[in-house]
Formats: structure tokens, C-alpha cells, sequence
């Protein structure tokens, strides 16, 4: 028999395991809510925005900031924050390693701070910033088995320290953030998928049909000039004879990537089928268009595309483009007929000898 002391003991920790129960009832009712609304998002700027907002929310944070690994520069930066300052936002810029959010990358570890300026790790980025920062939770976001980036939210000084539970939230926080973030991945992928040549990533004929209509019909609505090039590979079935096709496919992803560079940001750009790509010109007039059907020819004339002529032997082949250029400007025409007049325009630089720009 238990005594009434011991009674007492049992009855006291009762009361406090059904305190934490309710309590990790509700962080797990937030937590799903929060899940469930980022799911919402319709991009992925939208979701990482909101991802950094509910962090702060959830552990009634102060400041927070969503960091994504640039594999160019090979450094962490902020994509979405709250309550930060520009400043801070341009500064933060970290190695792997360097600072608090640069360990829990390098380690993929979360880690707690409670007094986060005294830190040695910490990394000061503006005046009296040490004075503002109490307490830090940064938590790594993996995405598919990989620290993509870190998750960091601190409470300033007049704030109550974080405890081991709001890292274990957090972290909890993070792992279903990351599969959010996957999930919108996945399906912008197969939204790709759909509108882009398999072979060259552009876009593909059914994309380039649908998107020339529309432009054709903005064009006459607002009276907007609209050009269109047709680029065809000068004697490309010879290369596909001597070398073969899988190198006739490497020349068609090589002279896509410098059709890709040479045109505006505006500018559409697929293959329309075979070796044949067409560019839509939103905006501009016959001289813009030809100019940049001028470039993209002289650009690929001095080209350097490289094929295996053996297997251990890789050379450097010279090709050329022929263009045809079409500008509509305030008239009836349809789709179809653009289709036509870019096509006989590719026609007459064909005859006319190849490697060169012909304009109707």
C-alpha cells in the first residue's frame, strides 16, 4: 500500500503528464493546420514564404529566416524572412560551416542556442545585432535525403529562452515543410514534362502552337507588332549519316542551349520538329527580328559543337543555320498562314545558299 505522501507524488505527476499531454495534443493540431495551409500554395515563392511565417509562429519566435543552399556560389542565403532587416537579408551569406545557420548545414544537425550573441559561432551582421538575439533554433530542411537549406528563428532579449521542445517541433516543422516543398517540385516538373521537348528541354509543338495564338490575338487586340523566326539545321541528315544519331541528338541539345542565349527574356523558343525551331518574337518589329535572327545565325556558324567520331575521339564540327523571319503587324492573319509565310521565308534561304536570314 502506498502511503499518502507517495499518493500525493503519483496524483502531482499525473497532473503534469496531462498537461504535456494536451500540450502536444495542440502543437500537433497547430502543426497539421500549419501543414495543411502551406499545401495550399500555388508556387514555390509562396510556400517557402509561408513556411518561414508559420516556423515563427509556431514557436512564437521573434525573427526567423528560410536559407537555401546556392550550389554556384556554394553559400546559404535568405529566401523568405520575417522581421528582418534588408540589411541583414543582403549580408546573410554563409559557407558551409560558417556561422550558427552554416554548422547546421555543414552537420545536418539541429542545434539550440540560449544565449545565441555569445555564441562563438555566431556571425554579427549589423550594428548592435547581438544586443537584439537571446535565444536561436536553427533546424536543417531536407529534401529528399538532402540539407537543401536551414531554417533559423531567434527571440530577442525581453523573450523567454527556447527549449529542447520547440526544437523538437521545429524539427517536426521542418520535415513535413520539406516534403511541401517537394511536393510543389514534383509537380512543376510534370507541368515541364508537359509543354517541353523531351530531347532539347524547349518548349514542344503542341506548347508553341498554343502560345502563338495567344500572342497572334494579343498582337490584334492591342495592335502590337509580333515576329516569328524558323531556324532549320543547314545538311544536318549528313551529320546524322557520317556520325550517327545519338551525336545528332547531342548537336540538336548543343544548338538549343545557344538559341536559348541569344534571344530575348520575352522571346519563346521550341523545337517544332525534327531539326527544324521556331521563335516567337513578342513585340518587335521586322528589323529587331531580324537582327536577332542575325545574331543567333553568326552564333552558330562560329559554334564549336562536339561529336565522337570514335569512341575515344571527340572533334569539333562546324555547322550552319538557315532563318526565315516574319513579321505581322496589324493584320488579319491566322496562326496557320504565320506557320506558312516563316516557312516559305525558311524556304528562300535555303535556295538562296544556306547560312543565312531571308525576311517576308
Amino acid at each position: 500500500m502506498l502511503n499518502q505522501k507517495e499518493v500525493e507524488k503519483l496524483e502531482k505527476e499525473l497532473v503534469i503528464l496531462d498537461k504535456e499531454r494536451e500540450r502536444l495534443a495542440k502543437q500537433l493540431s497547430t502543426l497539421k493546420l500549419i501543414i495543411s495551409e502551406i499545401n495550399s500554395g500555388s508556387n514555390i515563392d509562396e510556400i517557402l514564404d509561408l513556411i518561414i511565417k508559420k516556423a515563427v509562429q509556431l514557436v512564437e519566435a521573434g525573427r526567423g529566416s528560410l536559407m537555401l543552399f546556392d550550389s554556384q556560389s556554394e553559400e546559404l542565403y535568405i529566401k523568405s524572412s520575417v522581421n528582418l532587416s534588408k540589411k541583414t537579408v543582403m549580408r546573410a551569406r554563409f559557407k558551409p560551416g560558417e556561422g550558427i545557420a552554416g554548422w547546421v548545414f555543414k552537420e545536418g544537425k539541429p542545434l539550440i542556442i540560449k544565449e545565441g550573441a555569445k555564441d562563438p559561432r555566431f556571425k554579427k551582421l549589423e550594428n548592435n545585432q547581438e544586443e537584439l538575439v537571446k535565444s536561436i533554433v536553427s533546424v536543417p530542411l531536407k529534401i529528399r535525403g538532402k540539407i537543401e537549406g536551414v531554417i533559423n528563428v531567434d527571440k530577442s532579449l525581453k523573450d523567454e529562452i527556447f527549449n529542447t521542445d520547440d526544437l523538437e517541433l521545429l524539427s517536426a516543422f521542418a520535415d513535413e515543410a520539406a516534403i511541401a516543398i517537394q511536393n510543389v517540385h514534383l509537380q512543376q516538373q510534370m507541368k515541364n514534362l508537359a509543354i517541353t521537348d523531351e530531347l532539347t528541354g524547349l518548349y514542344n509543338f503542341r506548347y508553341l502552337m498554343e502560345r502563338l495564338e495567344e500572342e497572334l490575338k494579343r498582337a490584334q487586340r492591342y495592335k502590337r507588332p509580333l515576329a516569328m523566326i524558323m531556324a532549320d539545321i543547314d545538311r544536318f541528315k549528313e551529320c546524322n549519316d557520317i556520325f550517327g544519331h545519338l551525336e545528332g541528338n547531342k548537336v540538336l541539345k548543343s544548338l538549343a542551349y545557344v538559341l536559348k542565349v541569344n534571344v530575348r527574356e520575352i522571346d519563346i523558343v521550341g523545337r517544332y520538329g525534327g531539326e527544324e525551331f521556331i521563335i516567337i518574337l513578342p513585340e518587335a518589329g521586322k528589323e529587331e527580328a531580324q537582327e536577332i535572327a542575325e545574331r543567333i545565325r553568326s552564333k552558330v556558324e562560329k559554334y564549336n559543337f562536339m561529336i565522337n567520331k570514335k569512341p575515344s575521339e571527340e572533334i569539333e564540327k562546324k555547322l550552319t543555320l538557315s532563318l526565315g523571319v516574319i513579321s505581322y503587324f496589324q493584320e488579319v492573319i491566322s496562326a496557320p498562314s504565320l506557320i506558312y509565310k516563316v516557312d516559305q521565308a525558311l524556304y528562300q534561304a535555303k535556295q538562296k545558299g544556306r547560312n543565312r536570314v531571308e525576311v517576308i
